[in-house]
């Protein structure tokens, strides 16, 4: 996708949607398509420094990637306490995490509060 699109463009896009459904085939060319939108992070063979700030040996850079889900709802503080702990036994735990979402904020938030 390039270029802009316009409010009203979106709207009805959305709209025509929310009316009509996707196909398998839509809904999985649209997926793709945001996919590639941005920067893909690969994390097959990370590159995970040990407890002497060495380069990683072969086995942890054969380890195991984790995630775990938040949508940083009304007192969610598991994510900020499990992360380290799971990364903590050898997990690669690669989170993406958010910002100003609804009014209790996301996780980026409650870390700078």
């Amino acid at each position: 996708m390039e270029g802009n699109v316009k409010d009203y463009q979106m709207t009805a896009w959305l709209m025509a949607i929310c009316l009509n459904g996707m196909t398998d085939e839509e809904t999985a060319a649209l997926t793709e398509s945001m996919v590639q939108s941005g920067v893909v992070m690969d994390w097959s063979n990370p590159s995970l420094p040990n407890s002497n700030n060495n380069a990683a040996t072969a086995s942890q850079q054969q380890t195991h990637k984790v995630d775990k889900h938040s949508t940083g709802g009304v007192g969610d503080k598991v994510s900020l306490i499990l992360a380290p702990l799971v990364a903590s036994f050898g997990l690669t735990v690669p989170m993406m995490a958010g910002r100003g979402l609804g009014h209790t904020g996301g996780t980026i938030d409650k870390l700078e509060s």
